[in-house]
């Protein structure tokens, strides 16, 4: 393989397969065309926007050998990429454990030998805010003394975590959710029923990521958790807790090595969804649209049962409850406190 150094043409044309974000694309894209890569970039915002393809497509683009038209998705630098095995493309963060202060270690070290190709090197660092105050340390040294050649792109959910010190030594780039027409224009695109689009246009946020996560399955999941949910909100309290009980007799038997906190990891999205479903009936009571169209009926059934009162102070119980699972605390003791205070 040629060496993978960057010169480009003034008119080199590009191909991401991204909506929306234009502006951070122009920017990078433009970087690259001008052959002036800061030291490092940090993406930074709410999860499901795309931060992280756009990381992707920047680096197929950086090491792509067409001419035009990059990533062209046939060199060898970007058939290479696509596998994960080029190798003057690092990645880390792609899961938590990969965040270890010893895997921070050494992922740093390896940006520091010499270049494969003899070209550039890329390292993209996903969920950065997670890392702790030993592996920021060691980090804030790279970005102090970055290795020659070296382009470095931190990617977060959010930077409040995150030294400022490392900030100050980055290029950001923040990424904001897009706009309801936007979202909806986009979802066109796609086999889906009208009554699809509309509720995961309502349920993304703006989030294309989180549109595609719902799209898998057509909804499937979302619907089996809708409806398990429901059920414990409609059903009298020892059918709920009968309900909850062999839930968490099944989520055992699915995660027989999980801790108590690792098994309460597995319901949160099952509570965020409560959330959603609360909200919603709350907004029927109003009079308002809800966000979950495809429940529409059933929601309205149980606005009828449910008072504003219970309503709001079991949203306020869910958010305790968010914080109470990240403790060695029982979930199935926090999930049955939470239905009893709905029957209550």
């Amino acid at each position: 393989m040629s060496k993978n150094v960057i010169f480009y043409s003034m008119s080199v044309d590009f191909s991401w397969p991204i909506y929306g974000h234009q502006q951070q694309i122009n920017f990078l894209q433009e970087s690259i065309r001008q052959d002036k890569l800061a030291n490092t970039y940090l993406f930074y915002g709410p999860r499901g926007l795309g931060k992280k393809l756009v990381a992707y497509n920047f680096a197929k683009s950086l090491f792509c050998q067409a001419e035009d038209n990059k990533p062209c998705k046939k060199c060898d630098a970007c058939r290479q990429i696509d596998k994960g095995v080029f190798a003057d493309l690092h990645i880390l963060g792609k899961t938590q454990d990969e965040l270890s202060a010893e895997s921070v270690k050494g992922f740093l070290a390896r940006l520091s030998l010499t270049t494969s190709y003899g070209g550039h090197k890329l390292a993209i660092i996903q969920k950065v805010e997670s890392i702790n105050l030993f592996s920021a340390n060691a980090l804030l040294k790279i970005l102090e003394e970055p290795p020659k050649n070296t382009t470095i792109i931190l990617v977060a959910d959010q930077i409040h975590s995150l030294p400022a010190t490392i900030i100050s030594r980055c290029q950001l780039l923040k990424f904001r959710s897009l706009d309801k027409e936007s979202i909806q224009e986009w979802l066109k695109s796609f086999d889906l029923t009208e009554i699809e689009k509309a509720t995961i246009s309502n349920l993304s946020f703006g989030k294309p990521g989180l549109a595609l996560e719902y799209m898998e399955d057509k909804l499937d999941n979302f619907k089996e958790k809708c409806e398990f949910l429901l059920k414990l909100l409609d059903n009298d309290t020892l059918s709920a807790l009968q309900s909850l009980d062999h839930w968490f007799t099944a989520l055992k038997k699915e995660y027989p090595s999980y801790k108590i906190y690792e098994l309460g990891e597995q319901t949160k999205q099952y509570l965020h969804l409560l959330e959603l479903i609360l909200r919603d009936i709350l907004w029927l009571k109003l009079g308002r649209q809800p966000i979950n169209t495809i429940f529409e009926e059933q929601l309205t059934l149980l606005a009828k049962q449910y008072q504003p009162g219970i309503l709001l102070k079991n949203l306020l119980n869910i958010n305790k409850i968010k914080k109470q699972l990240k403790q060695n605390v029982s979930p199935l003791t926090l999930w049955e406190n939470l239905v009893l205070d709905f029957k209550s």
